[in-house]
């Protein structure tokens, strides 16, 4: 069905409008998963070919050797993985820091030629930037080699992961504007559309050249139905480093927006926050964040919902 599959960009590339990532999988910063194998083996059922990775996600690049298993039907996966971040460097500070990036084109090179080893394949479908600032964004030496590598084989398109939190407008508008990108991965979701729809309204975003990308779709979980205003997160959750106010001011827009999971519509309050994010036609895959098969099941289940037109 047309809801449940989209391109990417331009590229031709067919990808499940609703995508599955690996880092909740490999870490313990969004709590306790269900069996990681389990979970994939759910996505893949549910219809789900778009599968989103990190070398920096685990150690090791664990979020992308525990897919090699999966990858013996190639052609029936569709795998983005990033660059751009040195996995054997030290985090910043202890906890949830970034490691260091190291954008220099050769390494950059070394690091895609190690994903393709963890993951075992010869080919990634995606590759993205990972977090990038501006600096990578305007370096006419990384960009040759990362088209080299397009025009080897090893990556069939290019994008941008930006991140780790909402912003980075510039890095964005100059991505898609200046750059050879087929997506824009961002932090977007029914109650935090900034930038996201200021990247829709760029001239390639609008003419179908490049794809958004949305992540945190469910709003650090605001709109997921697990958590409430009330619920207090472990220190090494993720969600306990966001502004609290900013998260009881989310609940309280998500009350105006009950309409989309009433009774009758047919959703749940998850399933109606990736469903708003898919009536954009900017956005060709929203990746939810999942803790559990039952996540990966209603979550995919969102993109045979579609909003009517009174909806949106």
């Amino acid at each position: 069905m047309l809801f449940r599959s989209r391109t990417i960009g331009a590229t031709g590339i067919e990808v499940s409008a609703v995508g599955f990532g690996t880092w909740t999988l490999v870490s313990d910063w969004w709590g306790r998963t269900d069996d990681p194998n389990t979970m994939i083996a759910a996505a893949l059922d549910a219809g789900i070919n778009f599968i989103d990775t990190a070398p920096v996600y685990g150690a090791d690049g664990a979020g992308e050797t525990i897919l090699a298993p999966y990858l013996s039907h190639r052609d029936d996966i569709v795998i983005t993985t990033k660059v751009g971040y040195d996995i054997s460097a030290d985090r910043r500070y202890p906890g949830q820091s970034e490691r260091p990036h190291d954008w220099e084109p050769a390494s950059v090179r070394r690091q895609v030629e190690d994903s393709l080893r963890r993951l075992g394949t010869d080919r990634i479908d995606l590759l993205q930037l990972h977090n990038p600032r501006i600096e990578p964004i305007v370096d006419d030496g990384l960009w040759e080699t990362l088209t080299a590598l397009v025009a080897e084989g090893k990556v069939r398109a290019l994008g941008v992961a930006l991140g780790p939190a909402i912003g980075w407008v510039e890095e964005g508008n100059r991505a898609i504007d200046e750059r050879p990108i087929a997506t824009l991965q961002t932090v977007f979701n029914v109650l935090e559309q900034e930038p996201g729809l200021t990247f829709a309204r760029r001239p390639r975003v609008a003419a179908g050249e490049v794809g958004l990308i949305a992540r945190v779709p469910h709003a650090s979980d605001t709109l997921s139905g697990r958590i409430t205003r009330d619920t207090v997160f472990d220190p090494k959750d993720h969600r306990a480093h966001r502004n609290r106010d900013n998260m009881l001011d989310n609940f309280e827009k998500a009350e105006t927006l009950g309409f989309l999971w009433s009774e009758g519509t047919g959703r749940t309050i998850g399933q109606a926050a990736v469903a708003g994010i898919l009536a954009n036609p900017a956005f060709c895959c929203v990746i939810p964040t999942v803790l559990s098969v039952e996540d990966v099941r209603e979550y995919a289940a969102a993109a045979d919902l579609p909003l009517t037109g009174d909806e949106t």
